[in-house]
């Protein structure tokens, strides 16, 4: 998925609420504070970021495992991404996966419970 694709799904305001329900019920179960996605922004760029501060707390900690699993991200998606994206952080490389595979949940989601 395309950052450009990925924001103009974002911007469908159906869409974009069930991904910020989506983000806060894998943040929630995994013991995580969830009260940032209130106030998210639709944009992707001010997205990431948002979601980047929630990740940096957690980078060596075992919430992160459990988030990353319950998102369902593995580590070959992280490997193959950052060699993809060598100018990217690992926040930035965590925070643009987890939004990918939200979205595509959400998606997936909504096109067979139709």
């Amino acid at each position: 998925m395309q950052e450009l694709e990925v924001n103009n799904l974002l911007i469908q305001e159906n869409l974009f609420e069930l991904f910020k329900r989506q983000l806060k019920k894998d943040f929630d179960s995994c013991s995580l504070d969830t009260e940032f996605t209130n106030d998210l922004p639709v944009d992707l760029e001010p997205l990431k970021i948002a979601i980047r501060s929630q990740l940096k707390p957690l980078l060596n900690n075992s919430q992160l495992s459990a988030l990353l699993y319950r998102i369902d991200i593995s580590e070959l998606q992280i490997k193959n991404y950052e060699t993809k994206n060598k100018n990217l952080s690992f926040e930035e490389i965590l925070a643009e996966l987890i939004i990918k595979r939200i979205l595509q949940k959400v998606i997936l989601k909504k096109r067979f419970s139709q």
